[in-house]
């Protein structure tokens, strides 16, 4: 990927992610939280109508004595009103459980003295939780309680029916034997129930207490790592932008440095030109001039492919090498220069996965070199272009019988603006703009040159 690419990519950072993220995540949190809340006055509600359901059951229990004793009618009908107290609640789970009318369980949770506006939560509550295996000691518990209930209002029926005919005195230690023992029976059932549903409610908001904190750790989890990524991000920015400048002050330096002696060299041949009268004099000022904007054409040339290999984006795909090594023996072989070359290509390896592009300016530019650096003194002139594999690597050749290399300046080719001689023909750009092109592919690139035989330059690519 090219640094303008990179810069223009970090220009548009994955905020609507995060939003979308944390948006999805409060949802879910205002939702637990809600939940959280209903459960919890559910659960209270509950827990203040048991102490009602003992309430009353203790009451109608006193009330049922106290008539015993008295048999004064009034004690009866209290006995009535507060037994009917544990019923209303009992109405409303049976109700409730058999899927019967909304109107038939609010009337029971009413009579069984409890808040009208805590019936909702408390209906909702027991249809959500009744399946769940924690909820099955509360229910055995409530049922086992009305069972109690039921059989304490069998004990009084026989109560009134010995007071109205008189028979009392003969049953009452039995009476009071058997109200007493389903009172103790009574009791426990109610703090039994007491006990589990506490103990629910405090299982529930232990799991609702856990998703609260895992949903706020995703919250914070997105945003550090959304505030990493943007860290990470603006370090590349700054990167590229800080290899981005001094690709431009490079660049900069050497147009002004390249271009300047050039200039001033033309600008020292127009004065001699103008002051020279003699047309055959005049040759050898044009023909250095002629050179020079040569030279200076190909350098300029050369600047900007450098700069637009440095912004092409990193894109591989699978190379036909056959079809890409006649494409670039053909854009040279019909040159002035490489009118004597013969051109040869050995294609041992037709395909390799990389990017077409810049393996295109390689070859052009080793090829290119080839042809600038021939040997005029040789009859045959040659440039051949083998593909193979060894190991795991696909190896292309650019081989050349030029004028070669030496040794001592085979290890500074690569570098930017440097040439060995011939100067006229060459601008120090070509191989670098190879080399960086190479770096790019992940590459690597190799020479081996005898002077005056002939040069190999080896690009070897994974496969």
């Amino acid at each position: 990927m090219s640094w303008g690419s990179k810069i223009k990519e970090l220009k548009s950072l994955p905020l609507w992610g995060l939003l979308v993220s944390i948006l999805f995540s409060s949802i879910i949190l205002i939702v637990i939280n809600y939940y959280t809340l209903k459960t919890m006055s559910a659960m209270r509600a509950y827990i203040n109508g048991e102490s009602s359901y003992s309430k009353g059951e203790k009451d109608a229990t006193q009330s049922l004595i106290a008539y015993m004793h008295t048999q004064d009618a009034r004690y009866w009908e209290a006995f009535v009103k507060n037994i009917g107290i544990p019923h209303g609640d009992s109405v409303a789970r049976v109700t409730l459980l058999n899927g019967g009318p909304m109107e038939t369980v609010r009337k029971g949770f009413l009579q069984g003295n409890n808040d009208k506006d805590d019936i909702e939560d408390m209906t909702w509550l027991l249809n959500s939780f009744r399946n769940l295996p924690m909820m099955g000691r509360p229910l055995a518990a409530w049922k086992e309680g009305d069972s109690l209930i039921y059989q304490k209002r069998l004990i009084a029926n026989q109560i009134q029916s010995a007071i109205l005919k008189g028979t009392l005195e003969d049953n009452e230690t039995k009476l009071l034997v058997a109200l007493n023992e389903n009172s103790k029976v009574l009791t426990l059932k109610e703090n039994e129930f007491s006990e589990s549903l506490g103990a629910v409610a405090r299982k529930i908001k232990d799991y609702l207490f856990y998703a609260n904190a895992i949903i706020i750790l995703l919250i914070l989890g997105n945003v550090s790592a959304y505030a990493m990524i943007m860290v990470r991000k603006r370090n590349e920015q700054n990167t590229a932008l800080t290899h981005a400048n001094k690709e431009l002050d490079r660049m900069a330096y050497a147009v002004s440095h390249d271009l300047r002696a050039p200039i001033h060299s033309m600008l020292g041949l127009v004065n001699l030109a103008q002051r020279e009268n003699d047309q055959e004099k005049l040759k050898p000022y044009l023909d250095i001039m002629r050179k020079t904007l040569d030279r200076q054409e190909r350098f300029i040339k050369e600047m900007i492919a450098l700069s637009k290999e440095n912004r092409l984006a990193i894109r591989r795909e699978i190379v036909d090498l056959y079809y890409l090594v006649e494409q670039v023996i053909n854009t040279h072989k019909h040159m002035p220069e490489a009118s004597h070359i013969e051109f040869a290509m050995h294609i041992g390896v037709h395909r390799v996965f990389t990017d077409p592009r810049r393996l295109e300016i390689v070859l052009n530019n080793l090829v290119s070199n080839a042809i600038k650096y021939h040997d005029p003194t040789k009859g045959k002139k040659s440039i051949t272009i083998n593909t193979y594999s060894k190991n795991d690597k696909v190896i292309i050749d650019v081989t050349d019988n030029g004028i070669g290399i030496d040794i001592k300046d085979k290890t500074k080719i690569f570098e930017m603006y440097y040439m060995s001689r011939n100067q006229e023909k060459g601008t120090g750009l070509g191989l670098f703009i190879v080399k960086e092109a190479i770096k790019k592919l992940e590459g690597d690139i190799e020479v081996k040159s005898v002077k005056g035989e002939g040069s190999t330059f080896s690009v070897v690519l994974k496969k």
